[in-house]
């Protein structure tokens, strides 16, 4: 099912105070993230969306493709202008709980998880991918942009991804209404972003408990050499950093830059 995204449909499901009452849409474009990054400081509105179709250089982390059928699923960026320039990871992986959260009610089952730093997986198989990214103008903060890649309806998928890719179709086993599923992803974001701004320790708590891996012994790849010993995940702290105890019972800190959990 390849489909226009409806607008009038999709704004009737959001009840937000401010998140995606701006929209632009595209039937098709290069990046949503990119479009944003380039928009004028007075042209970006805080919550304003960034949606299309058919993303044609869609990007993930590391800078690696995305890939995604035109017309099935949900490709967009969110442009923030927070007053807090910091913790900007956190902010990430509350968006990344969002999704959990809908996907685990839409599914009637505890089937997904985040998988650090910034993936969800359903099912053990990856369904979306979040990309975040500040803009400044000179060394002044000016926005932040979280661009989201979210399989919805894809039946098929190209060799090599059909045994680590999934979408929520695929898993429910029926189409998807885009437009409404999208309305009440940003009802739960915005939510998220509230209790992110606010600093609730509740946040932090809920993220880890839904990191694929949390309280267990992991490997660990660090500026991409693997460890030789194991690392008990303790999750993030507040600032976002990434706590493992090591085997002498200290705790190391690390940026999500730097490193990759090694997961069974």
């Amino acid at each position: 099912m390849s489909s226009t995204f409806d607008q009038p449909i999709f704004l009737q499901q959001l009840n937000t105070q401010w998140l995606g009452h701006s929209v632009r849409y595209f039937e098709e474009l290069e990046s949503t993230n990119t479009y944003l990054k380039k928009l004028p400081s007075d042209k970006i509105e805080h919550g304003l969306i960034c949606l299309t179709d058919h993303q044609t250089r869609g990007r993930g982390q590391y800078e690696r493709n995305w890939e995604s059928v035109k017309g099935q699923n949900l490709t967009f960026s969110i442009g923030l202008t927070p007053a807090d320039t910091r913790r900007f990871h956190v902010l990430t992986l509350a968006c990344a709980l969002a999704i959990v959260e809908k996907l685990n009610e839409f599914l009637n089952a505890s089937c997904a998880a985040i998988k650090w730093p910034n993936d969800i997986i359903l099912n053990d198989k990856k369904t979306a991918g979040i990309l975040t990214e500040a803009v400044f103008s000179g060394n002044i903060f000016d926005r932040l942009i979280i661009g989201i890649g979210l399989n919805i309806n894809q039946k098929k998928f190209s060799d090599g991804l059909e045994e680590i890719a999934t979408s929520v179709s695929l898993e429910k086993g029926e189409d998807i209404n885009r437009e409404q599923f999208l309305g009440d992803l940003l009802n739960r974001i915005e939510y998220k972003y509230t209790l992110w701004e606010q600093q609730k320790p509740s946040l932090i708590k809920t993220i880890n408990r839904n990191i694929i891996g949390y309280g267990q012994w992991v490997g660990l790849k660090i500026d991409n050499e693997l460890q030789d010993e194991l690392y008990k995940l303790l999750g993030i702290d507040e600032n976002g950093a990434l706590l493992m105890l090591n085997r002498d019972g200290g705790i190391d800190s690390f940026s999500y830059e730097q490193i990759k959990l090694v997961t069974n």
